[in-house]
């Protein structure tokens, strides 16, 4: 994507914390950012820095990084559409983890200093922005606590539950989205033949659709039954294939 194709000022006006700000302001910010091109992965921030800019994900994805000498390696990655980090923007201590970009990856990215500079005086925007923290900690909480709480089908559901909250919103339902079988490994879901197991078997109760690329949600509301309870009513999908 050429940098002339990405309307900086419509992506602001399309996140809720930007759009709390007078026209003049979200003109002024525009002015200040930046886009990004990277064709190799490579390293945005260091573990134990702060970053110097909050990116807007255009494609790709940049990558929150946790490695140790020994070899361990963890990794969760901000796709299309996200914002990386508020908390990294806002918060006043160093990050825990590295923040890298993946290959053939597009930012728009603002520097932080001038981010906190315009939302410091407009109640209305840092409201959004612990709104924006709020549901990043919501996810990873419900992550973090599903693995103890449900087997590796239920768990992926509720992962995928989970990215498609109105805070979160890393898919919608009916919509195709950009999170791969890698994308869901990194989860901690092993292998991305492991991944792709699971997800044909949710495939077959109809809980989700698998698109190249990417799967769909049909409706959450299934997938929320399905977590509650395995004996839920087919859908009509999932007759289907039964009958195929």
């Amino acid at each position: 994507m050429s940098s002339k194709a990405i309307d900086i000022l419509s992506i602001l006006n399309g996140c809720s914390v930007f759009a709390t700000l007078k026209e003049p302001q979200l003109r002024e910010l525009a002015g200040k950012a930046r886009i990004e091109h990277y064709s190799e992965r490579t390293l945005l921030t260091l573990r134990g820095e702060l970053p110097e800019h909050l990116r807007y994900v255009v494609s790709g994805s940049i990558d929150l990084v946790l490695s140790t000498p020994d070899g361990g390696f963890s990794s969760v990655p901000l796709i299309e559409g996200r914002w990386a980090t508020w908390l990294g923007c806002f918060g006043s201590e160093p990050l825990v983890h590295d923040l890298w970009s993946s290959t053939n990856a597009t930012y728009v990215a603002i520097p932080c200093r001038e981010v906190i500079r315009m939302a410091g005086n407009n109640p209305e925007t840092l409201r959004e922005v612990i709104e924006q923290v709020g549901g990043w900690t919501r996810f990873l909480t419900g992550s973090i606590l599903s693995f103890a709480a449900y087997g590796p089908e239920k768990r992926l559901a509720y992962l995928l539950l989970l990215a498609s909250t109105e805070s979160f919103s890393i898919t919608r339902e009916g919509q195709a989205t950009a999170l791969t079988q890698t994308h869901i490994s990194q989860f901690g879901f092993g292998s991305r033949q492991k991944v792709s197991r699971l997800l044909r078997g949710l495939a077959d109760k109809g809980l989700i659709e698998m698109r190249y690329g990417g799967v769909i949600i049909p409706s959450r509301a299934r997938l929320q039954a399905f977590i509650a309870d395995d004996r839920f009513p087919p859908s009509d999908l999932s007759r289907k294939t039964a009958r195929g």
